[in-house]
């Protein structure tokens, strides 16, 4: 797979989508420099689409990162810039707006059933960031930065429309992936949906789905 990805800490780790990097063997990172590094795989999260790998420089290096927003603050209308590599181009910046702070894909995409990211159910956590920037494939794992350069959001899906996994939930997953390899969660395993306008008065949750190998499916 090829895909983009953003340094976060100056030991070299580096945050992408677990649809590139989770079931690589090898990794392989071309740097802004041009410079290419080996890493390797630290963690990965399916349920968020966010994976850690981490360089490995042949010496001693202490890299430049990029830092987190609060992604909490963003809103409908703010300017956003997309970075990555698409089709394993050079790196590309684009600009754009959020359209929505919490997009969300029906339980079924179109006539072939739930979307798959690199044939597999990715994301599922995920309200994404619905954002104008032009971004293709190649891009995901990539940064969506403020007007400050910022980190706002990691960029996953194009579908006309950007889809980014919000910055605090991607940086809460990374720390953690970081210091135990993994993510620990309380999970109940059920997909909801907002109540419809004519709903609104019934008291309870919307169930739209049930996660497989959960809590929730094994209750039946």
């Amino acid at each position: 797979n090829v895909g983009s990805g953003v340094i976060i800490s100056q030991e070299g780790h580096l945050i992408t989508n677990h649809h590139v990097a989770g079931h690589g063997t090898r990794f392989f990172c071309t740097l802004a420099n041009r410079e290419d590094l080996e890493a390797e795989l630290v963690g990965t999260d399916p349920l968020t689409d966010i994976a850690v790998i981490k360089l490995k420089p042949g010496t001693a290096t202490v890299f430049p990162v990029a830092v987190f927003g609060d992604s909490s603050q963003v809103r409908v209308g703010d300017h956003v810039l997309a970075m990555g590599s698409p089709m394993a181009l050079s790196q590309s910046v684009t600009l754009g707006i959020i359209s929505n702070n919490e997009m969300v894909m029906p339980r079924f995409f179109g006539p072939f059933g739930r979307m798959k990211l690199d044939g597999e159910d990715v994301g599922l956590l995920v309200r994404w960031f619905g954002h104008d920037a032009a971004i293709y494939g190649g891009n995901s794992g990539g940064p969506l930065v403020n007007l400050r350069g910022e980190i706002i959001g990691i960029n996953e899906i194009s579908l006309g429309l950007g889809g980014a996994i919000p910055g605090n939930l991607a940086r809460s997953v990374a720390e953690q992936l970081i210091a135990k390899g993994k993510v620990q969660r309380s999970l109940l395993g059920i997909e909801v949906q907002p109540l419809f306008k004519h709903t609104r008065d019934t008291r309870g949750v919307l169930v739209s789905g049930v996660l497989p190998a959960s809590p929730a499916a094994a209750a039946g």
